[in-house]
């Protein structure tokens, strides 16, 4: 049997010399290969009809990390404390879930990517956590690498995603300033921190869609427990081998 198929999304970036690359942390690939998969990059495309080509070819979608989500798809307005914004991402990463979720194909959000989850099913953002919600509530260190772990999360019972470790609470990176503020219909939080910015939802319709708000794909050589929320995530994509 093929190994599963996973389609990484990534952004769209303009260098030095003016052309433009699709791309994304090495992270994700590298992590999907070692649990077994086989990664794909799914590049940033402007007709939207051509989602359907890459649904088709996956068996699970990840939804990668980026840049921060239009407030225009969750029915609010920029604030002056708006990161950069792409709305042709927006738009054909809305479309993707969307038509995985209607296929039942397993879905992984990671940062971004779970916003983009929350947003997608009708959930709202906060734009900037510290201005929005906690003046305290600092969610991207200074002078940090990708592996740094900044905060603790608790996970809630039950959930899908809970067998992954024995432990309930875990120490994670964190690179956002974004966070969940109306949780989504048809989901539930599965872990937050103590201050209560929600770091892991699931869907309560599908049998495997879910976002987390850290990085544990930078985790997995220092932290190996992470590693089985791939293995987990490959597992359900081996299950939709086409």
């Amino acid at each position: 049997m093929t190994k599963p198929i996973v389609g990484i999304t990534t952004f769209c970036k303009e260098e030095a010399n003016k052309k433009h690359y699709n791309k994304v942390s090495s992270s994700y690939a590298k992590v999907i290969a070692e649990a077994g998969g086989t990664p794909i990059l799914i590049p940033l495309m402007d007709n939207l009809d051509q989602a359907k080509e890459y649904i088709e070819l996956i068996d699970a979608l990840l939804l990668s990390g980026g840049q921060d989500i239009s407030p225009h798809y969750y029915n609010n307005v920029a604030t002056p404390y708006l990161g950069e914004v792409d709305s042709l991402r927006d738009k054909w990463e809305i479309k993707l879930f969307k038509l995985a979720y209607e296929e039942n194909i397993p879905v992984l959000g990671i940062c971004r990517g779970m916003q983009l989850i929350n947003v997608a099913q009708g959930g709202t953002l906060y734009q900037d956590i510290v201005e929005e919600y906690n003046k305290k509530a600092i969610h991207i260190p200074e002078g940090c690498n990708e592996c740094y772990v900044y905060h603790s999360i608790n996970f809630k019972e039950p959930c899908n995603l809970c067998g992954f470790s024995s432990a309930k609470k875990f120490d994670v990176n964190s690179h956002h300033h974004q966070a969940i503020k109306d949780l989504a219909p048809g989901f539930k939080v599965i872990a937050e921190t103590k201050g209560k910015i929600i770091e892991a939802i699931e869907s309560m319709d599908k049998d495997f869609i879910f976002g987390v708000q850290w990085h544990p794909e930078d985790l997995t050589h220092l932290h190996p427990c992470f590693k089985k929320i791939f293995n987990i995530f490959i597992e359900k994509a081996d299950q939709n081998n086409k």
